[in-house]
């Protein structure tokens, strides 16, 4: 298991720790309404639903990571095809991991954006943001560019 496979089989735990967040927040009093972004989420929260959406929620994100497993496993890195989609799927695991990861450390420091304001708060999710970026991009370069540098036969293509 290569780190591109670990980034992908981690996306769930992610989203449980999201929806676990999410409802600790919750719980705290916090309105789903003033952060969450998603609009299956503000609808589930108006049908008082959000307990099935977060079921449904890691289903899907568990669901999705084992297509981008299948996929990933399928590729022929002998194929310049087969190379760039590899590189989308980098991307696209990368995009879910850091989305799930900065929405999870927002809503960890949701209460403290009460007391120092909600500038604080988006300065810190960017700040997650961005550093997640920052390791994910260091953690899966060598498995990229080795996957790179494979060379091919004569039919590439």
């Amino acid at each position: 298991m290569d780190s591109v496979d670990k980034a992908i089989w981690i996306l769930p735990f992610l989203a449980v720790a999201d929806v676990a967040t999410t409802l600790y927040v919750q719980s705290l009093g916090y309105s789903l309404f003033a952060y969450e972004a998603g609009y299956f989420a503000l609808m589930a929260v108006l049908t008082d639903l959000i307990y099935v959406y977060a079921f449904v929620y890691v289903l899907i994100i568990a669901g999705f990571s084992f297509i981008l497993y299948y996929i990933k496993k399928k590729l022929d890195p002998l194929r310049v095809f087969d190379k760039v989609l590899f590189l989308f799927l980098v991307i696209a695991t990368g995009y879910i991991y850091t989305t799930l990861t900065a929405t999870f450390i927002g809503n960890l420091v949701m209460p403290l954006a009460e007391t120092r304001g909600l500038g604080w708060w988006y300065t810190v999710r960017i700040l997650a943001y961005f550093s997640c970026v920052l390791s994910l991009a260091f953690y899966l370069w060598h498995d990229v560019v080795t996957l790179a540098r494979t060379k091919g036969g004569e039919n590439e293509l």
